[in-house]
Formats: structure tokens, C-alpha cells, sequence
């Protein structure tokens, strides 16, 4: 499954530099801090820790806001934790007896990437010395989808939802010149609060979740679910007084619109269970049954027993016709 992806990016000209210039501030910080953990141990005997570090770069960031306060807190801070992993490496190395290696500082060419946790999900930044054109970035999604996805996994075994279709739903209303669309406009503001929505990402997202962590998913057909009454029964587009009220004409039953329209999804989402598991029990008792009966084939071809035919003396070999002057041992 996957759960990371990487792009190839071309920036143009000034995206260009504007990512070198990132990176150069990148291991400028990078640098800095390892020479700030050296000099405190040697000068004091002090080891400076990831905690202290990002402490001070609130400071940092204030006094050079056209370099480093210009780029992301997060990614900075992913610097500076990348420096206090190379340390716990090198510790680790000297506590098993082996060659520690101790950090070095990072030249021209030596720092080519930058991780922004924050960015989303998080995403992080590759440059390409081979090809100064292309950037690689690598996204891990919305973090917002993300996070809900996953309080959904934790909380339930069984998830439903509709299944809806993106495409369909933010399709132009604009027409041709022959036959030109209506309420242009307001459609196309629709499309666009559904696509930030992140409707087909969400899905997307919680679908992969759901698969890695062993939850059902199912999706339902979202036809009249927000016009049906989840007490009665009853189907009807004067059911939906607004967009967030939902009362139904035959039995008067009231309540908010998506409450109600979940409740006829989950039960949809239920009933397709549940037929799914007749199906599925259903096949299992039949290949069970075919297993415990003996088949007898059939041959090709019935065997036909052979009687072997003489000819009667004097019809020359041939068979005699049947007819009413055809008798045997006579010659017509």
C-alpha cells in the first residue's frame, strides 16, 4: 500500500531559486547548530540538546526575517532534529565499540533536502544535482484527512459512506455556445467548495486506512438518502425543508438532515452486509455439498452393441430393401 507519494517537479526560474536559496538557509542552520553544540561542550562542557536549540530559533527567526524567518517554522525545526539524530547515532556507535564518526558540516552539495512536516501531512523537498531543473517533492497527504481517517479506524470496525461521484458532481455547468448552461456562477462555486473540501481525497485516504487496519468499508448508493425518512420510510423531495433541516410530510418526524441521512446510509451500508454474507454462505454450503458428492460422467458417446450383419444368399453383398416386394431369399 502506499503512503507516500513522489512527484517530479519543473519549476520555473524563480521557483528555482527560490528553492536553492531554501536549501542554503537549511544547511546554514544546519551548520550553525552543530557549531553550537561543539563550542558549548568544549568551552563549558555543556551538551546542547534538540529542545534548547529549538527554543532559540524563535529568536533567530525574529532577528533575520528576510532569511531564516522566511521559511517554515516546522522545516527548521525538522533541520534541527535531524542534526539531534546524527548525534544519538554517533552515541549509539560509541557505546557499541564501533567507528563513531562524529557529525560533520554539510557543504555545498551535501544538503539536498528539506522535510516540512507542517506542509499538509508533510512533504519534503528533494533536489536533483543531475538534473538542476527538476525538483522531487514527496507528499504524505492532508494532514486534516489524514487525522480524521484515522480517529474513524480507531473507533469502528464498520464504516459507510456514500459513493459519491467527484467527477459527476463538479462537472461545468457552462453548456456550449449552442446550448449554453444556467446559474453558471453559482455552480461554479459549488464545484469549487467541493473540490477544498477534499471529498475524493478523504475517500481516498480512509479507504487505504481502512484496508491497512482490517476494518470493513462499504459504499452505498447515495440516491434519496437525504430525502427519505429514517423513522418511516417515506421518500419525498418536500421532506428537506433547507439544507440543514430535514422534517418528514407523512409522520412528522424532524430532526437535522445529515443526522438523518446517515442513519439511512448506515442501515443501506448494513443491509448490503448482510446480503453479502448470504451470498458468501450460500457459495461456501454449495462448494461444501459439491464436494461431498460423487459425478459419474457421462461417456462421449453411448456404446451401441455391434451385431455383426451377414448377408443373405444370393443379394450380392447388399442389404436387402424393405419393402413389400422385397422378401429375404427372393430376388425382386
Amino acid at each position: 500500500m502506499r503512503r507516500s507519494y513522489k512527484y517530479l517537479l519543473r519549476p520555473t526560474g524563480k521557483q528555482t531559486a527560490a528553492l536553492a536559496a531554501c536549501l542554503e538557509d537549511h544547511r546554514t542552520l544546519y551548520n550553525a547548530a552543530l557549531e553550537h553544540r561543539r563550542t558549548a561542550y568544549a568551552t563549558a562542557g555543556v551538551s546542547v540538546r534538540y529542545a534548547d536549540q529549538s527554543a532559540e530559533l524563535k529568536h533567530i527567526r525574529a532577528d533575520d526575517t528576510g532569511g531564516q524567518g522566511r521559511w517554515s517554522f516546522s522545516s527548521q525545526q525538522a533541520t534541527l532534529r535531524r542534526l539531534d539524530k546524527a548525534f544519538r547515532a554517533f552515541f549509539d556507535r560509541v557505546k557499541a565499540g564501533r567507528t563513531p564518526g562524529f557529525p560533520r558540516f554539510k557543504g555545498r552539495g551535501w544538503f539536498d533536502s528539506v522535510e516540512s512536516p507542517k506542509d499538509g501531512d508533510g512533504c519534503r523537498w528533494d533536489s536533483q544535482p543531475e538534473h538542476p531543473s527538476a525538483t522531487f517533492v514527496r507528499l504524505q497527504g492532508i494532514g486534516h484527512a489524514h487525522k480524521a481517517a484515522l480517529a474513524l479506524v480507531r473507533d469502528y470496525d464498520l464504516l459507510v459512506h456514500e459513493d459519491l461521484r467527484i467527477a459527476n458532481m463538479t462537472r461545468s455547468a457552462a453548456g456550449t455556445i449552442e446550448q449554453p448552461g444556467g446559474n453558471v456562477a453559482a455552480k461554479s462555486r459549488l464545484n469549487r467548495s467541493i473540490l477544498d473540501a477534499g471529498w475524493g481525497v478523504f475517500l481516498t485516504v480512509l479507504a487505504h486506512k481502512a484496508e491497512s487496519a482490517g476494518r470493513e468499508l462499504i459504499a452505498v448508493n447515495p440516491a434519496n438518502t437525504s430525502r427519505t425518512c429514517a423513522r418511516c420510510g417515506h421518500c419525498a423531495k418536500e421532506n428537506r425543508l433547507t439544507q440543514a433541516e430535514f422534517a418528514c410530510t407523512a409522520c412528522g418526524h424532524a430532526a437535522h438532515a445529515d443526522v438523518n441521512a446517515a442513519v439511512n446510509i448506515l442501515r443501506a451500508g448494513l443491509a448490503l452486509r448482510q446480503a453479502a454474507k448470504a451470498a458468501q454462505r450460500e457459495a461456501a454450503f454449495f462448494r461444501e455439498r459439491r464436494s461431498h458428492v460423487q459425478f459419474t460422467p457421462f461417456p462421449a458417446r453411448w456404446p451401441v452393441p455391434h451385431v455383426p450383419w451377414r448377408p443373405v444368399h444370393g443379394w450380392r453383398g447388399r442389404p436387402p430393401r424393405r419393402t413389400s416386394r422385397s422378401w429375404p431369399g427372393r430376388r425382386p
